[in-house]
C-alpha cells in the first residue's frame, strides 16, 4: 500500500511537470532605453528601470541619449522602445516606427510630439498629476482655504477639467489665462488677491525658472502658500507640492510590463502617475501661520478625499 502512494505521488508529479510544459511562457521583449541626459532624473529612472525589467526576463538594451547618438540596431529590432524625457522622445520619432512608450515628460510636450508624428504606434505615462490630486493636497495642508488661484499659459486650453477638478474637491477656482510672461505678474496679483491659495502646474510658459521666481516672490508678498509640483519648487518656497520620482516612473511602468502577455506590445492609453509622493515646506507653513498634518497623514487625505 506504501508503494503504490509512492507511484500515485510520481504519477501526479509526472502530470504536473508535463501541464507546466504545454503551458504558455511569456515571451521576453527586447526593450531599447533612450534617455536625454545621463544624469539627474533620467538616469535614476532608468537604472531603475532596467534593473527591474531584467528581473522580469525582459531583455534590455541601452539606446544611447541624444547628446551622444541613438543605437539604430537596438532600435530596429526592439519590441518597445521606452524614452526618458522630451528630447530622447524626439530623438526616437526620428528613426524607427517602434511602439514607443515615453516617461519622465509633461503632458503638454508629449502631445506636441504626438500631433507631429501621428502615424507613430506612441502612448506615455507623463508626469503631471491628476488635477484633484493636487486640489486634494490643497485642502490637506489648507483645510480652511475656498478658493485656488490658478494660472494657464496658451497651451493649456483645458481650464474647464481644472474647474470640475476644484470642485470635486471642495474648492472654488480663480483662474487667469496667460499669453506670454509679460502678463505673469499682473495676471497673478489678480488671481492671488481673490483666492486662499495658488496652485501652480507644470505649464510649458509658466515653469520657466524666471516665472517660477516671479510667482514665488509674489505670493509671498501676499501671503498666499503655493502647491506645486516638485520638491525643488518647495525648497524654493512652495508650502507643499506632490509629484512622482523617477523609481515611481519605473515602478508604474513595470507594473503595466506584467501585463503584456507575448511580444505583441499593446500600448497602454497616455495617463498620469499611479504613485506619487509629497513634500512639505514645514518653515514656510510657520511663517503662513498653518498647522499641516505629518507626511503620513496628509497622504491619506489625498488618497481618500477625505477633509482633515
Amino acid at each position: 500500500m506504501h508503494r503504490g502512494w509512492g507511484l500515485r505521488v510520481r504519477i501526479w508529479l509526472l502530470a504536473g511537470l508535463l501541464l507546466g510544459l504545454a503551458a504558455p511562457v511569456r515571451a521576453a521583449l527586447d526593450v531599447a532605453v533612450v534617455v536625454s541626459q545621463r544624469d539627474g532624473p533620467h538616469a535614476a529612472f532608468a537604472q531603475a528601470f532596467i534593473r527591474a525589467a531584467a528581473g522580469l526576463g525582459h531583455r534590455v538594451f541601452d539606446a544611447g541619449s541624444p547628446a551622444e547618438g541613438l543605437d539604430d540596431v537596438a532600435l530596429a529590432r526592439a519590441d518597445l522602445v521606452v524614452t526618458s524625457g522630451d528630447a530622447a522622445l524626439a530623438a526616437a520619432l526620428r528613426l524607427h516606427a517602434r511602439p514607443t512608450l515615453a516617461v519622465m515628460i509633461g503632458q503638454s510636450r508629449f502631445e506636441s510630439l504626438r500631433q507631429a508624428h501621428p502615424e507613430r504606434p506612441l502612448s506615455a505615462f507623463v508626469l503631471d498629476q491628476p488635477l484633484e490630486r493636487q486640489f486634494r493636497l490643497l485642502k490637506a495642508v489648507q483645510p480652511d482655504a475656498r478658493r485656488a488661484g490658478l494660472l494657464l499659459g496658451p497651451e493649456r486650453g483645458d481650464l474647464a477639467a481644472f474647474e470640475q477638478a476644484a470642485t470635486r474637491a471642495g474648492l472654488g477656482l480663480v483662474a487667469q489665462v496667460v499669453g506670454d510672461e509679460g502678463a505673469l505678474i499682473r495676471a497673478l496679483e489678480t488671481v492671488l488677491r481673490d483666492s486662499d491659495s495658488f496652485v501652480a502646474v507644470p505649464d510649458a510658459l509658466l515653469s520657466t525658472p524666471s516665472a517660477a521666481r516671479s510667482i514665488l516672490l509674489t505670493s509671498y508678498r501676499f501671503q498666499k502658500p503655493i502647491v506645486a509640483f516638485s520638491r525643488a519648487y518647495v525648497s524654493a518656497g512652495a508650502l507643499a507640492a506632490i509629484f512622482t520620482t523617477p523609481e515611481q516612473v519605473a515602478a508604474d511602468l513595470i507594473a503595466w510590463l506584467r501585463t503584456q502577455k507575448d511580444d505583441d506590445v499593446q500600448l497602454p492609453p497616455p495617463r498620469g502617475p499611479a504613485s506619487f509622493d509629497i513634500a512639505v515646506n514645514r518653515q514656510v507653513a510657520r511663517a503662513l501661520g498653518l498647522s499641516v498634518a505629518d507626511d503620513a497623514e496628509l497622504l491619506r487625505l489625498i488618497a481618500t478625499g477625505d477633509q482633515p
